[in-house]
């Protein structure tokens, strides 16, 4: 039984892979699973998977244990940002650690001239001094919030984006202002 599980699920896999390479549509992956049946005897066999392994890109530099990055040197705003790592399969980098900071630092520092800010993936667009990641979480909770000296400052009342700057500290910045941004691509 576990052979013929481990061929289905194997076989199911690569459909789903080979399907999502020749569209847009995101693949759903089912996986054959023994469930004990219940008092109701509706014990129901599958379960969707709805985030299939992740596969590495070439354009992407990573870190063991931590992800892949990728530095996009185009000036676009934060939204344009945003939407263009989506398109790639990753998210706006969210800093969830000193050791990520590092990470995303080192390919900065790559790219010469290095950029003095980028783009990553948090705001205060909700609330004004709450700052959240793209995935909703406090900056706290996502385990990084070490701001440049005199960050946040929402100068001019109107910066509502998150960047890093060069020396590793997060900064606030007018979400319109075109800046370069890292693109993370996360490690399952």
């Amino acid at each position: 039984m576990s052979v013929g599980f481990i061929a289905i699920q194997t076989l199911l896999y690569f459909v789903s892979y080979t399907m999502e390479e020749k569209s847009s549509a995101k693949s759903v992956v089912l996986v054959f699973a023994r469930t004990a049946n219940g008092t109701t005897g509706n014990a129901d066999p599958t379960c969707l998977l709805r985030n299939p392994p992740v596969v590495r890109r070439d354009d992407y530099t990573y870190f063991p244990g931590i992800g892949g990055y990728k530095l996009h040197s185009q000036r676009v705003s934060w939204n344009q940002a945003r939407i263009t790592c989506e398109e790639e399969g990753g998210h706006l980098a969210i800093i969830n650690s000193l050791a990520e900071r590092d990470a995303v630092v080192t390919v900065l520092k790559a790219i010469n001239p290095n950029p003095a800010y980028v783009s990553l993936g948090f705001h205060d667009l909700y609330q004004e001094g709450h700052y959240v990641t793209i995935h909703e979480q406090t900056l706290t909770r996502a385990g990084f919030n070490q701001w440049a000296r005199g960050e946040p400052n929402n100068f001019w009342f109107s910066e509502n984006c998150g960047s890093l700057h060069s020396s590793g500290g997060l900064n606030d910045h007018r979400c319109r202002k075109p800046l370069p941004f890292v693109c993370e691509h996360p490690i399952h």
